[in-house]
């Protein structure tokens, strides 16, 4: 009987952090409109080079886990609170609504998997 492939090494040269509220307003990343406005947000906040991926499970549409490249030089800036009304050239109604950025309990992409976001989006 064939031995089973060896597991590969994991590299921990990531953090994934939770986007709860995500832009655009009440997304479906089941759309590629949804999935490409949303990366260009998050982007744009972190810059295209640092955004990995991206990570949504479909029964829990408000919130989206985002993978950065651990060099990314400011955390600090991205978690927190963000009011749209501030980031939005002419917001109109979505001035009212607000995304909020954590720190995810997950420290691997394969944690992430394993505990139900199973759609992985690469940026």
């Amino acid at each position: 009987m064939p031995k089973r492939a060896k597991t590969p090494e994991l590299f921990d040269d990531a953090k994934y952090l939770t986007v709860v509220g995500p832009y655009p307003p009440h997304p479906n990343m089941e759309l590629a409109q949804h999935r490409m406005e949303f990366s260009r947000w998050i982007g744009s906040c972190t810059g295209p080079e640092f955004l990995r991926a991206f990570y949504h499970k479909p029964t829990s549409p408000g919130s989206v886990i985002i993978e950065i490249d651990e060099s990314f030089p400011d955390f600090k800036r991205l978690l927190g609170e963000h009011k749209w009304s501030e980031f939005l050239v002419d917001p109109g109604d979505q001035g009212r609504y607000v995304s909020k950025v954590f720190y995810c309990t997950y420290n691997t992409d394969r944690d992430v998997q394993k505990n139900g976001e199973p759609d992985v989006m690469d940026a």
